[in-house]
């Protein structure tokens, strides 16, 4: 895997630029300090990377990433990767043992300390929670992930935070509550509906929903889940064979203006 050294290396001498000395004078950046980036002794910063990326001509982005930005932004798939964007070096955390649970996913939170704070890398998956008809995602995949600030993090659940993921809604039956494009917090250790009602995420005939699931009393015990948007009906009498519920929805973000 090119390193970010050999990048900047690869990306000067492809520009003609004889030197690091001289790409240090056309960046406006001391030389020592770019030796240091070459070298890989010093990592490169998005702050730096921003300066060294004019005489390039690249963006900033293909330098520090070697990939360009989407729509979205660039997507932080390393440690290493969001440490270069807040300007900070890494430093791994062991995680404690965690306790078995019933959820086995194929992915696990990584923490990291940066600037003084640790923080969670949690996987964003490649499917959507359809707020709708329904998805199928027997084959997710993890695209990339999010930093979320484990302090912040103990304050909406105490799962181990490799129970934890990220997906996205698709559809409108959940409206005004979940839009379409929204990303939601799922802790999987959270799959009963009997001990607290609430937004799951559940995988029924249709695919991977987003719905109010409620418990209806009786024995055996059975389950109805709700849509927020009054267009469309709600399921009710269901029993546990029919609903597999994956997660209890415990965040939610949204872009502003959306």
């Amino acid at each position: 895997m090119e390193s970010t050294a050999d990048r900047l290396r690869r990306f000067r001498e492809a520009k003609g630029i004889d030197s690091g000395a001289e790409l240090a004078r056309l960046a406006g950046v001391p030389e020592a300090t770019y030796r240091a980036y070459e070298s890989g002794r010093r990592p490169l910063t998005a702050r730096a990377a921003r300066e060294l990326a004019v005489p390039l001509g690249i963006t900033w982005q293909m330098l520090l990433f070697g990939k360009e930005a989407g729509d979205a932004g660039i997507a932080i798939n390393t440690p290493e990767e969001a440490a270069a964007v807040l300007g900070q070096r890494v430093r791994r955390k062991a995680a404690p043992p965690r306790p078995p649970t019933s959820y086995t996913g194929p992915a696990a939170a990584e923490v990291i300390s940066m600037g003084g704070d640790n923080w969670a890398l949690l996987p964003v998956y490649d499917a959507r929670a359809s707020a709708g008809p329904g998805q199928e995602i027997d084959r997710e995949a993890v695209v990339y992930r999010i930093a979320f600030r484990e302090e912040w993090v103990r304050t909406v659940t105490t799962a181990p935070l490799d129970q934890l993921a990220v997906i996205s809604v698709d559809g409108d039956s959940m409206e005004p509550t979940l839009r379409t494009g929204d990303t939601v917090l799922v802790d999987f250790r959270q799959n009963q509906p009997g001990d607290k009602d609430g937004i799951y995420v559940i995988r029924t005939g249709n695919g991977l929903q987003v719905k109010r699931v409620q418990v209806e009393l009786g024995r055996p015990p059975r389950l109805s889940v709700l849509s927020d948007n009054a267009a469309y009906q709600p399921q009710r009498g269901l029993s546990a064979e029919d609903v597999h519920v994956i997660g209890r929805v415990i965040w939610l973000g949204r872009q502003v203006g959306a």
